[in-house]
C-alpha cells in the first residue's frame, strides 16, 4: 500500500481530500489515513497486506521526540511513497518537490513518483528538473470526487492513464 504525501503547499491547502479522494477511487482498493503525529513503528507494523492506498498527512520530515521522521521510518520499512505537490501561482513547482525526492534517496525511500495537484501542466518544464513526475491531476478530477462524496464515478482517461502509471512504476521497483 503506497503512502500518498504531500510536500510544499499542497499539505496546507483545503483540496488535498478531494486529491487523495480521486486518486483513491482511481486506485481502488482499501483506503486509510494517518497523521505524521502518530507513532510511524506502531503504524507500519499494523499495516494490512491489501491493495489500497494510506494518505499520510503532515509533514513527513519533522524530526519526532524518539529522533526520526517518518520519511526516515518509511525508507526502514520500505514503504513506496506518492509525491504530490502543487504549483504556485506562477506555473512554478516550488523546491520543496526537488528536496523530498533528494530526502528519499537519501533515506532509501521507494519514490513511485511526483503526481502534480491542479494548475497547468507543463510537460517540458517537468522533463527539465529531472524529477520522476508521473502527470497531473486536474481540478476537474478532485471537483467531482467533492461533489459526489466519494462515490464511484466515471473518471476522466488522464487520471486513469495517471493510476496505471504510478502502479507500473510499483511493478519496476519491485516491491
Amino acid at each position: 500500500m503506497p503512502f500518498v504525501v504531500g510536500v510544499g503547499q499542497l499539505s496546507d491547502q483545503s483540496n488535498k481530500p478531494a486529491v487523495i479522494a480521486a486518486l483513491a477511487n482511481a486506485w481502488g482498493g482499501t483506503f486509510l489515513e494517518y497523521s505524521c503525529s502518530q507513532c510511524p513503528d506502531q503504524i507500519l507494523s499494523s499495516l494490512p497486506r491489501e491493495k489500497g492506498l494510506v494518505n499520510l498527512t503532515g509533514d513527513v520530515a519533522i524530526t519526532r521526540t524518539n529522533g526520526m521522521s517518518w520519511l526516515e521510518a518509511l525508507g526502514a520499512w520500505r514503504q513506496p511513497i506518492i509525491l504530490t505537490a502543487s504549483p504556485l501561482s506562477s506555473g512554478d513547482i516550488p523546491g520543496s518537490a526537488a528536496a523530498y525526492v533528494a530526502l528519499c534517496a537519501i533515506l532509501s525511500v521507494p519514490l513511485i513518483g511526483i503526481v502534480q495537484v491542479g494548475g497547468v501542466w507543463r510537460n517540458n518544464e517537468r522533463r527539465l528538473d529531472g524529477l520522476p513526475w508521473c502527470g497531473c491531476i486536474q481540478k476537474k478530477s478532485f471537483t467531482e470526487a467533492m461533489e459526489l462524496d466519494n462515490a464511484k464515478y466515471d473518471l476522466d482517461v488522464d487520471l486513469q492513464a495517471l493510476v496505471a502509471l504510478l502502479k507500473g512504476r510499483i511493478r519496476f521497483l519491485n516491491l
